[in-house]
């Protein structure tokens, strides 16, 4: 049964009722984020703080900016990225998200305003999105795990919800490196594998292919 709820201070969007677990993976995978989130921050704390400067002197507005999603045990959580768009980018995306919530199924599309040119490099370098280790250590998200979804996202899995907020989000989605963008149904087919046959092995060979994957 869902239904919604708010507890221990959080904003807890849904919960279900009555049912007892820990998020996928427990202590091993817990300790396996909190090492690795760590060793990121202390290695790239430098470039982190060089691109917070550089956003902030090339463009007005905040460095930082998240789109609210659903995390483990239905609680809210704000996925922190570098701002590459300008402000009126951000009010055009955001307001395209609203009137076009099927947008988020068929691959999010970003705002027709282009981003300033700060911007455009650390989206093709992938760095637009290194704070969010900073989730990762919180323990919003962990490092490999579901793509986030977003509260008009998780409506289509109706009772199959709990197998998607008993793992936390991944910064690697594993859907990704699956190459898997599709209907939300194999979406939800893999959220659901991941939660009932997770091992250290998993995560680590999705990791590789990160790595290892070509960037374009």
């Amino acid at each position: 049964m869902i239904s919604s709820a708010a507890r221990n201070g959080k904003n807890s969007l849904i919960h279900i009722v009555n049912l007892q677990y820990r998020p996928t993976g427990g202590f091993t995978k817990r300790f396996i984020d909190v090492f690795i989130s760590l060793s990121v921050i202390l290695i790239f704390f430098p470039i982190i703080l060089m691109i917070a400067a550089l956003v902030k002197l090339s463009t007005t507005g905040s460095v930082f900016c998240g789109h609210t999603e659903i995390g483990y045990d239905g609680v809210s959580l704000i996925r922190l990225k570098f701002r590459t768009s300008s402000p009126a980018g951000v009010q055009d995306f955001a307001q395209y998200l609203t009137m076009t919530p099927e947008a988020a199924w068929t691959g999010r599309r970003q705002s027709d305003i282009p981003p300033p040119p700060l911007g455009a490099v650390l989206q093709q370098l992938g760095l637009d999105g290194l704070p969010q280790i900073f989730n990762v250590l919180r323990g919003d998200m962990s490092i490999v795990g579901p793509s986030p979804l977003t509260m008009s996202e998780i409506e289509r899995y109706g009772s199959n919800t709990s197998y998607y907020i008993k793992t936390r989000p991944g910064l690697i989605g594993y859907r990704l490196s699956s190459g898997t963008d599709a209907h939300y149904l194999r979406r939800l087919q893999l959220d659901r594998d991941y939660a009932e046959n997770w091992t250290m092995v998993a995560d680590c060979r999705e990791i590789w292919r990160f790595l290892t994957a070509e960037r374009h």
